[in-house]
């Protein structure tokens, strides 16, 4: 079945399913029905499933849960929400790099942010934290984030998201790509709900934003004390951001 061929409130359901990164790589055109994907570090494999169900040729290969799946070159490659699952730094490194090698397009990093720290139950361990389920974590700054894969890839990677970047093989890709966000920006006057949570909450956002200004990372709640309530009012870390 073709992504056309679907109805248009089931395609709407199918993406509300998927992974932040890939209902927004979907949302900007990175990914398409003419577009091959690999999710290294699929998990069980639900974004696979729900991708295939629109039509898009998509494998995954996760360490734990599909260990023996073909790792192949794809025009997308997903590294979602894995290096903060590492627990050292040269086998971040590596598995960026690893996931870069089979990049023929676009590489989507997407990472934890610490403004995610808040609520949790966290012990200090190496560089990050052990959640109460024993699995380990590492929360980025944005700008940290972007570091790590500038540095470990040689590259200059783009912004899609707080905590997703994208990098691009092609450098008239790139600019393809900043060239038709800037369009649709303009071409989209209507206040998005985003938009509005920000008007109504301008009070508790603007301090975030002017730290984030001025230091170039989110704040951590000890830093300022405004996060908290924030993040109270807007429901989670993630809506926050």
């Amino acid at each position: 079945m073709s992504a056309t061929s679907i109805p248009r409130h089931k395609t709407a359901l199918l993406r509300r399913q998927l992974s932040r990164p890939i209902r927004l790589a979907l949302d900007q055109e990175i990914i398409s029905a003419s577009t091959t994907v690999l999710d290294y570090g699929c998990g069980r494999g639900s974004d696979l499933k729900h991708l295939t169900a629109q039509g898009i040729t998509c494998n995954g290969w996760d360490p734990m849960h599909r260990p023996d799946a073909a790792r192949e070159p794809a025009d997308v490659v997903n590294l979602g929400y894995v290096i903060n699952v590492i627990e050292t730094a040269d086998e971040r490194a590596a598995s960026l790099r690893e996931a870069w090698k089979l990049t023929l397009g676009v590489l989507l990093v997407t990472a934890r942010l610490r403004l995610e720290e808040l609520g949790a139950d966290l012990v200090r361990y190496q560089d990050g934290f052990l959640t109460s389920r024993g699995t380990f974590q590492k929360f980025y700054d944005h700008s940290e984030l972007r570091s790590f894969i500038d540095s470990t890839l040689d590259v200059s990677s783009v912004p899609a998201a707080p905590g997703v970047f994208y990098v691009f093989r092609s450098a008239d890709d790139h600019q393809s790509f900043l060239a038709r966000q800037y369009r649709r920006r303009l071409s989209t006057p209507k206040l998005r709900e985003s938009d509005r949570l920000f008007d109504t909450h301008r009070s508790l956002f603007e301090p975030v934003l002017g730290f984030a200004g001025d230091r170039g990372r989110l704040p951590t709640p000890d830093e300022l004390p405004e996060v908290v309530g924030l993040v109270e009012t807007v429901g989670t870390p993630q809506r926050a951001l």
